[in-house]
């Protein structure tokens, strides 16, 4: 049976691995991973919050503190894309409605050629 000790030093230990996953998916643009980690990662944050309070779990906190920090960066690189996304989004919702409006220029009517170019008389 694990001491809490060996347990929250087993735990912290997968916290980095997978937090050194999240970086390589940040890094490689791939954010539906980076998402799942992050899913992944909660219980291991929980767990080791109720662990905190056991004697020698304490000598951990520097470890703990790099990782709160890498992760804080973790999350405004996907607050800045998720910014650039949302811009792309608008960018992409003005063009269409643009594209919408001028539509009705380029349309063949079928009733022929415009009354005003037609002969009389």
């Amino acid at each position: 049976m694990e001491t809490p000790l060996q347990t929250a030093a087993r735990l912290l230990g997968a916290l980095e691995e997978m937090i050194g996953h999240e970086e390589m998916y940040l890094q490689t643009g791939n954010f539906e991973k980076v998402a799942e980690t992050r899913e992944r990662t909660a219980p291991l944050v929980r767990s080791l919050v109720e662990l905190s309070a056991q004697p020698g779990v304490g000598e951990f906190r520097p470890r703990v503190a790099l990782l709160v920090g890498c992760s804080a960066a973790h999350s405004l690189v996907l607050m800045e894309k998720m910014q650039e996304v949302r811009d792309e989004i608008r960018r992409s919702d003005r063009a269409l409605h643009h594209a919408s409006r001028l539509a009705p220029a380029y349309v063949k009517s079928s009733e022929g050629p415009p009354r005003r170019f037609l002969a009389t008389g």
